[in-house]
C-alpha cells in the first residue's frame, strides 16, 4: 500500500491540483488521505496515523509550497505521527525501534510563488529537514518531484502525467521490495 498524504490549505479552490489527485486517486493499492480534510480542527489522531502507516510501504507527501515550506498542517502531522518512541529512537521499554525503516519517502510538490524555488541549488537546502526526517526514521528517500506553478490546465494535465509516471516507479519499487 502507498499512503498519499495530501496537504492543501485551500483545496476546494485549488482546481487545477484536483486535476492531478484526480489522475492517480483510483491508484490500486493507493491510500489518499486529504489531511485538511480530514483534520481541519488540527487535532491528528495520532495512533490511527500511525496504524495506517505502519501498513504502507512507501509514503507520499503531496503539498503545495511556498518559499519553501509546507503547510501547516503538515508540519503538525510530521511533529505528532513521526514521534520519538515510534518513527525512531527508543520505546518506553528502552528496545530501539524505527517503525517506519525501510519504507520509500516521496515528495511531491509545486511551487506556488518565486521561480526560485524550482532552481535545483536551492531545492537541495529547501528539501534537507524533510529528507533528515526519512533518514533518521530508517526510510529509502526518493528523489521529490518538484512541479512548476500549476497555472493553466495545459500545465496541469502535464503535472498529473508526471505524478502518475512517478506512482508507476514507487509502485514498480515496492512490489520488487
Amino acid at each position: 500500500m502507498i499512503s498519499l498524504l495530501y496537504a492543501h490549505p485551500y483545496a476546494r479552490h485549488a482546481r487545477l491540483e484536483q486535476m492531478m489527485l484526480n489522475a492517480v486517486q483510483h491508484w490500486p493499492g493507493l491510500e489518499l488521505r486529504d489531511l485538511y480534510q480530514l483534520y481541519p480542527d488540527f487535532y491528528i489522531d495520532v495512533a490511527l496515523e500511525q496504524k495506517m502507516l505502519a501498513h504502507s510501504k512507501a509514503i507520499v507527501l503531496h503539498y503545495p509550497m511556498q518559499w519553501g515550506l509546507p503547510p501547516a498542517l503538515l508540519v503538525q502531522y510530521l511533529h505528532k505521527v513521526f514521534q520519538y518512541g515510534w518513527a525512531y529512537g527508543k520505546a518506553a521499554s528502552g528496545e530501539s525501534v524505527m517503525s517506519l525503516q525501510g519504507k520509500k519517502f516521496w515528495l511531491v510538490t509545486h511551487a506556488v510563488a518565486p521561480q526560485h524555488e524550482l532552481d535545483p541549488c536551492y531545492q537541495q537546502t529547501m528539501f534537507t529537514p524533510l529528507r533528515q526526517l526519512a533518514l533518521s526514521c530508517g526510510m529509502e528517500w526518493q528523489h521529490p518531484l518538484m512541479l512548476p506553478e500549476l497555472t493553466d490546465s495545459t500545465i496541469a494535465t502535464e503535472a498529473a502525467e508526471l505524478f502518475r509516471s512517478g506512482l508507476e516507479q514507487l509502485s514498480a519499487a515496492i512490489t520488487l521490495d
